[in-house]
């Protein structure tokens, strides 16, 4: 099929191989659609999951019509892409002029202006919509969690969940408890927000008639003893030592208490005795060989086992339910607390516009908002179809298949079910074929295999990994060979050289062998971008520290940790927590034993008060960013460029913490203990990232130093068992599933789909590559069978079995690449002594301390009084205010209650001017400063300042802001002849005061 003869097809899915140029058929359906078929670029909407690719969409397409306006050979070939010639130049034109209302960006961003211009429609009744991200959100969601899991224990309502998060975490103590109950917590509500009811968690309806968890520990005694007295007659053992083993599985199973995990103890038998239930039939046990065990005996350790796995099995449902129990009170307060009030995450944003499928009333709802969003839309784009969520592709569905209907709209997806490594995120790779069957005749679907990327050598190796179905099979199961849609890939530019090699070493070896390959191949000192893909963010760490070590220029994509990673973050880290708990003596040592202490012995030599409270107090008033900032300012000049970088990160949080009015130090500490930070990306030989972040970029040379030889899955992770609509439940013990034919068949899902995603993310670090592709592995166990390596279920183990460890001589492709030019340092000349022309003055600041950052308590409550006053204009006599029912809203309102100060906002004759800046030359200096309210009448001028210092005289508070006023007085006196006046009014006071 060639793709340009349908590349303006009504309806079209392109299956798009790593590397064969989405973004180039992308470019071209757009601009296909603008030039040849003369549809307004208004109506279009292309959405993809990062700003970045966003941009670099919308850039693909200025810079393709600007090449073709130039270029005549570059516009016959877009005429020959989109099968249809144009004016380039008149598109180019209509393109630039509507690119600010052209809609090419994120889903994310695209649902939350639909919310934005929807709020009433959506159910969000208070009129606002924010919303809420990254430590914001984290901070809200743990404060609420916090509250719902401390009143659910003190009334003892929290034993089932306490269990289920036990559970959860047996076998991982080295986690954090509080961090991993939140993470805990963040999964099971995912569930609940998407849908899942309380009834459908621990749904026991599915799996018959269950008996109390309490039955087995009622019966055990006497079955195990039925059971001793029956083996006790039973002569037919294979060998000597079986009745002792079989006993030992006997006193294991008395002890077992139901919830306490897996039956360790009783090894082989127990397990083979599980697995001939499975089977059916005789029982089989196997004590180096297998022996039956008779009719009799077989059906009495079949009952007592199936009695423990069905109260095991109750015992989850109980769990499960507890769960619900706590995730309800938590939706509860989410409800309350956020969701009312207008503060929505991206997921509520969501899962709100994909409401319609599951209730009348937001069905109907949503027709009236399709109806007004049908007239503005009617082409649409979806790339990187493969991530999309089914919530997604439900907030998006209703104006998509209207579009793809009968009329002038169209639909046009791109991705690649090889590169589904999302799964995790909510990505949902079966939805390109659901979407095929919703359309069926109605919907061309086109391949692009061919890779523009990656040369001869990398798809060879490529082809022989990926491509080897059978292998697929052997190591992964039939499901996932059949999933694997696979056809060769072929190089677009066979005369490219290159090289793909495997090599296999010891586990100590492997970094070692990597630097060599990097030397070798001229990395740093040839033009030559490396991409080193690993797998963890500890991994990243770990190596782009080895190779900086060994003298290599290295980037770490991925994220770090401040607080961590210099020791001048460790600091700060130890302040805050110090700050949060003054017992905490680790924290104040490192304090003692660092610069800091110095800072604080000469800031605080004077002061009766304890630094302690000293800088809480500073915290509380103007935010804990300005409080550290402080405190760093006399060593910043001994800080390396590192460490300065890191402290500008660190207020950064500590600035949008204190913008959160959160303001108590526990809440500091808390957000600081795990703020993370991109890397920013620049310049170097070598990049090292996650295979995840490596996703849509390309490199000259790949290492893959640690290609995982773990088996995929691990059971051990098969934390959630759900079969929707049905039930969900946290699973019991996998003996346990082994007995029941549902759970069975939701795990051997769940396994398969883990098996595809990791076969989805060898895929996508092999094709990274375009000239040098390298792989690391390890060398097998020497306890690893050879009839064991057909069964061993690792990506390394299909690597290792498909391509094998390279034994042809090198191809030293990389002596064609330029060496690089040894780049001379611009020598930037210093710039001369700073000639102040005008100083520049700020009313604001002349009480006493300063402009500040926004942060702290005091000054989050000022901003809310501000606004509301400012909300205010002017009042009717008589008229009621509403304020909100929080400490801002208190405030004003009973400063209305003053008759003086009421008085100043009911209606009289003028102008009103509120939040009024000013820019104005004053004395020779040039002034800046806003007015909250001015009365302008032709009498005079009156000019009012809301204060919420909490001071107990108004002659203090006018003395404060005095210099402040008069200012203000004297720069409108500039503008106005009338006599000008002005005012403060006081919350705190909740007076009126002249100055």
């Amino acid at each position: 099929m060639k793709l340009s003869q349908h590349i303006l097809d009504k309806n079209l899915m392109i299956l798009a191989s790593a590397g064969s140029g989405k973004t180039y058929q992308l470019g071209n359906r757009i601009l296909g659609l603008i030039g040849v078929k003369e549809v307004d670029p208004e109506r279009m909407v292309a959405l993809t999951f990062t700003r970045k690719a966003a941009g670099e969409f919308a850039d693909s397409i200025l810079i393709k019509l600007a090449q073709g306006s130039l270029d005549d050979e570059v516009a016959l070939q877009l005429y020959d892409d989109v099968q249809g010639e144009f004016s380039v130049l008149e598109v180019l034109e209509k393109v630039v002029e509507v690119l600010p209302r052209f809609q090419l960006g994120t889903i994310d961003s695209f649902f939350s202006r639909i919310v934005r211009s929807f709020q009433y429609e959506l159910g969000l009744s208070q009129g606002g919509f924010e919303l809420i991200e990254g430590a914001q959100q984290e901070l809200a969601m743990s404060e609420l969690f916090q509250k719902v899991l401390g009143e659910m224990l003190s009334a003892d309502e929290g034993d089932d969940f306490v269990q289920a998060f036990r559970r959860a975490t047996m076998g991982k103590e080295e986690l954090r408890v509080l961090w991993d109950l939140k993470k805990f917590v963040k999964h099971w509500h995912g569930f609940w927000k998407s849908g899942v009811t309380a009834e459908v968690f621990g749904n026991e309806v599915f799996f018959g008639d269950l008996p109390a968890p309490s039955r087995w520990e009622e019966e055990k005694g006497m079955r195990i003893q039925e059971l001793r007295e029956a083996f006790s007659s039973f002569d037919q053992w294979p060998r000597k030592g079986a009745d002792e083993a079989v006993e030992k599985m006997l006193d294991t199973m008395e002890r077992h208490t139901v919830g306490s995990g897996v039956l360790t103890e009783a090894k082989g038998l127990f397990q083979r005795a599980v697995e001939s239930i499975q089977a059916g039939g005789s029982m089989v046990l196997k004590f180096y060989k297998e022996f039956e065990v008779g009719e009799e005996i077989g059906a009495m350790l079949e009952d007592a086992i199936r009695l423990v796995a069905s109260c095991e099995l109750a015992s989850a449902v109980e769990r499960t339910k507890g769960i619900a129990h706590l995730i309800a009170r938590v939706d509860q307060q989410c409800e309350e607390t956020l969701r009312n009030r207008g503060l929505l995450s991206f997921d509520d944003i969501k899962l709100l516009l994909s409401r319609w499928k599951t209730d009348e009333e937001a069905r109907l709802q949503r027709e009236l908002i399709d109806y007004r969003l049908d007239g503005r839309y009617d082409h649409w784009f979806l790339d990187e179809f493969q991530d999309t969520s089914p919530a997604e592709w439900d907030g998006l569905s209703p104006l998509i298949v209207e579009a793809a209907s009968e009329g002038g709209g169209s639909l046009f997806i791109v991705g690649d079910k090889k590169q589904a490594i999302y799964g995790w995120r909510g990505g949902d790779v079966r939805l390109f074929d659901e979407v095929q069957h919703f359309y069926q005749g109605g919907l061309t679907v086109a391949p692009m295999d061919q890779s523009f990327r990656s040369c001869p050598a990398v798809l060879e190796l490529v082809n022989s990994v990926c491509g080897d179905l059978k292998m697929i099979e052997t190591l992964f199961g039939k499901e996932t060979a059949t999933r694997w849609d696979w056809k060769d890939h072929d190089a677009a530019r066979a005369d490219v050289s290159g090289e793909a090699r495997v090599e296999i070493a010891a586990k100590d070896e492997i970094l070692d062998r990597l630097v060599a390959r990097l030397r070798e191949v001229g990395v740093g000192e040839r033009e030559l971008q490396c991409g080193v893909l690993v797998r963890t963010g500890k991994q990243v760490v770990e190596i782009s520290e080895h190779l900086r070590s060994e003298g290599f220029s290295v980037i770490e994509e991925g994220r770090r940790k401040p607080m961590e990673d210099c020791a001048i973050g460790v600091v700060l880290s130890a302040l805050i927590r110090w700050l949060a708990d003054p017992a905490d003596v680790f924290s104040r040592q490192i304090i003692t034993m660092s610069p800091l202490e110095l800072v604080l012995q000469h800031r605080f030599a004077d002061e009766r008060q304890s630094p302690w409270e000293e800088l809480l107090a500073e915290a509380s008033e103007e935010g804990f960013a300005m409080m550290v900032e402080r405190l760093i300012a006399p060593l910043w000049k001994t800080l390396s460029p590192f460490d300065q970088r890191r402290v500008g990160d660190i207020l950064q949080a500590l600035e949008d913490f204190d913008a959160t009015g959160a303001g108590t130090p526990r809440a500091a500490r808390d957000i600081l203990a795990n703020f993370e930070i991109a890397q920013a990306p620049g310049e170097a030989a070598v990049q090292v990232m996650t295979i995840h972040k490596s996703k849509g970029l390309g490199f000259d040379v790949v290492m893959l130093p640690y290609v995982t030889d773990d088996q995929v899955p691990s059971r051990t992770n098969f934390d959630v068992a759900y079969d929707p609509g049905h039930w969900i439940l946290q699973p019991p013990a996998s003996w346990v599933r082994a007995l029941f034919p549902d759970l069975i068949m939701v795990e051997e899902r769940w396994v398969e789909e883990q098996r595809y995603e990791a076969l989805c993310l060898l895929y996508v670090s092999l094709t990274r590559a375009k000239r040098g592709l390298y792989l690391f592995l390890t060398k097998e166990p020497t306890s690893r069978k050879k009839e064991q390596r057909l069964e061993w279920s690792s990506p390394a183990n299909l690597v290792r079995l498909t391509a094998g460890e390279s034994s042809q001589e090198r191809n030293e492709w990389w002596k064609d690449v330029p060496v690089q030019e040894n780049k001379t340092e611009q020598i930037i000349p210093p710039l001369g002594e700073a000639v102040l022309v005008r100083e520049r003055m700020i009313p604001s600041a002349h009480h006493g301390a300063g402009p500040f950052r926004a942060g702290g308590n005091g000054v989050q409550i000022g901003k809310e009084v501000h606004q509301l006053f400012q909300s205010l204009a002017w009042l009717s006599p008589g008229e009621k205010v509403k304020t909100p029912k929080n400490l801002a809203g208190m405030l004003v309102d009973h400063t209305l209650q003053n008759a003086e100060v009421r008085q100043i906002f009911e209606k009289r004759n003028g102008e009103l001017f509120q939040e009024q800046s000013l820019e104005v030359l004053l004395d020779g200096k040039w002034m800046s400063g806003v007015i909250d309210r001015m009365h302008v009448s032709p009498e005079r001028i009156e000019i009012f300042d809301f204060k919420t210092d909490m001071m107990e005289s108004s002659a203090e508070l006018r003395e404060k802001y005095r210099e402040q006023m008069k200012a203000y007085e004297k720069a409108v006196g500039q503008i106005y002849p009338q006599e000008v006046v002005s005012y403060l009014i006081s919350t705190h006071l909740k007076t009126l005061i002249k100055i």
